[in-house]
């Protein structure tokens, strides 16, 4: 199952800048993994379509971003992509909830009857 991410321009230029950039310190397999969803974003005009790892892999990286800008005093513009980072989360939280797997409690021994 995959949520379908509406974007502006805007969000998407960042999040492909910040994507593109966490891309650089990842080897191996985490790379082609990652190459999955950045191609994903790469490609997108107004929306993308993404599952729960994938939307994490565009959290990190949003954030990662941000503390790098964050560090190098570029409070303002961190901001930005903090709140995009978090406003991603929340969708991913929500997408994982509604698809998520169903937990049921089961009845503990004390409650069980003979």
């Amino acid at each position: 199952m995959k949520e379908k991410i509406a974007l502006i321009r805007t969000d998407l230029a960042m999040i492909k800048n910040a994507m593109s950039r966490y891309r650089k310190g990842l080897e191996g397999f985490n790379r082609k993994l990652f190459d999955i969803s950045f191609n994903k974003v790469l490609a997108a005009k107004h929306s993308v379509e993404m599952d729960g790892m994938e939307m994490i892999m565009m959290h990190r990286s949003l954030n990662m971003y941000a503390h790098a800008l964050s560090k190098a005093g570029k409070r303002i513009e961190a901001e930005h992509y903090y709140r995009l980072s978090k406003w991603i989360d929340q969708t991913r939280a929500r997408f994982q909830q509604t698809y998520g797997p169903k937990i049921e409690k089961a009845a503990s021994a004390a409650t069980l009857t003979a």
